[in-house]
């Protein structure tokens, strides 16, 4: 294991040390901070793509990505005339 991996391995086991510490009353609260911080963490260290793209995969991508929400769109239309 590197490092990175070594400190993001021992994060996260903090959080679930960390919520069992925590009182009654905030527990929600503490653990719902604690698990923001953790995914702030991960989008961080993957906020920079590894692979080179070339046009065409960033072509297709878009694509699927626009196919996706035209997806969401007809369903929810779908499910509104249905509730009707």
């Amino acid at each position: 294991m590197s490092s990175d991996n070594i400190e993001n391995y021992q994060e996260t086991n903090n959080i679930v040390d960390d919520v069992d510490d925590a009182s009654e009353k905030g527990k929600i609260r503490y653990f719902l901070k604690r698990w923001r911080k953790a995914i702030k963490t991960i989008n961080k260290k993957y906020s920079n793509p590894r692979l080179k793209m070339t046009p065409l995969i960033r072509f297709s991508l878009l694509g699927l990505r626009l196919y996706l929400i035209m997806l969401v769109v007809i369903l929810s239309y779908k499910f509104y005339t249905m509730v009707r």
